[in-house]
């Protein structure tokens, strides 16, 4: 892969983490965002969330609802969590230079642990995303499992700049060897790629097929500008937020409705990464027992702010 390094120290992303001299805290706010966001969506977040908590020490010093209202929006809230119980873990320590100390803590990953220890401490560890698995997969032709990928991807580094050299590989297949229309004539390390002489470059790597579940649920928006009944949310996916009543399937939702006299106002659909959401959203006045909140004062998730809009547009309509 000669000519990689040359080709990144002239086109590298201008990421403002890369732009400024940042700490290997911020650092990895910059990864954890970043693992299931988009770059413009992510630097939003990367500079308030480090803005608020300079440091771990900062971060553990606070509540968990706190650092997921600043989340609020971002997706995947299962990274904040985590995030928190990293900050409380590290009790005022800074965060560990090595790949394998850094494994050991909250949420990091070999991903997450390898791109902070070669980035941040220069350490000589190969790190693995999916641009780095289509790069890699390319450029040997081959379909390739991800502990292969993972040896090659070792066997390739440059121990004299590992850092540049991961970030290297992940900007080549972010901008160069896309999964779709590859530019293959752009590419530095074209003269040595399989995939480039053959007569398709996107056969490889194997496609992964993700099915989603097609789910039909239900909303329930009790209250009004007086404020919203609002539930603790449980589970892996809105653990820790908070949102209005809900449920999935017949059984659930009937009893989600029943005992109020509801209101049809309208539908939505949202997307998780494992299932396909169909809601169907009513109204319901407020009972003397229902504890009501401004949607402001708690973190809310992505569905319950497109529910809540609902509600609002339907309020006006109705007005």
């Amino acid at each position: 892969m000669q000519g990689l390094l040359a080709w990144f120290d002239a086109n590298a992303r201008p990421l403002p983490w890369r732009t400024q001299t940042v700490s290997p805290w911020e650092s990895l706010l910059a990864e954890i965002i970043l693992q299931q966001t988009r770059i413009e969506t992510g630097i939003p977040y990367w500079e308030r969330i480090r803005t608020a908590y300079p440091t771990p020490a900062a971060l553990a010093a606070d509540t968990e609802e706190n650092l997921l209202l600043l989340w609020q929006g971002c997706g995947y809230y299962a990274r904040a969590r985590n995030l928190y119980k990293l900050a409380q873990e590290l009790d005022g320590k800074p965060l560990p230079k090595t790949y394998d100390a850094l494994l050991k803590l909250p949420g990091i990953g070999p991903y997450t642990a390898a791109a902070v220890a070669s980035i941040s401490h220069n350490q000589p560890v190969a790190c693995v995303d999916g641009n780095i698995r289509r790069v890699i997969s390319r450029f040997r032709a081959k379909h390739m499992t991800d502990s292969q990928i993972q040896a090659d991807a070792s066997a390739l580094l440059n121990t004299n700049r590992p850092g540049d050299w991961n970030q290297a590989l992940m900007d080549l297949g972010s901008q160069i060897c896309t999964p779709r229309n590859p530019k293959c004539n752009q590419c530095p390390i074209e003269n040595n790629c399989m995939a480039s002489k053959s007569e398709d470059a996107t056969e490889w790597p194997m496609r992964r097929s993700t099915k989603q579940k097609q789910i039909q649920a239900a909303a329930l928006v009790i209250g009004g500008d007086q404020g919203i009944r609002l539930e603790a949310r449980e589970g892996r996916t809105l653990g820790g937020l908070w949102g209005v009543p809900y449920a999935e399937g017949k059984a659930a939702v009937r009893q989600l409705l029943s005992g109020r006299e509801v209101k049809e106002i309208g539908r939505l659909r949202h997307d998780f990464s494992h299932k396909k959401l169909h809601v169907t959203v009513y109204s319901a006045n407020a009972a003397a027992t229902d504890e009501l909140r401004q949607p402001e004062s708690v973190p809310l998730s992505t569905l319950d702010r497109k529910i809540l809009e609902l509600f609002k547009v339907h309020q006006s309509e109705e007005s």
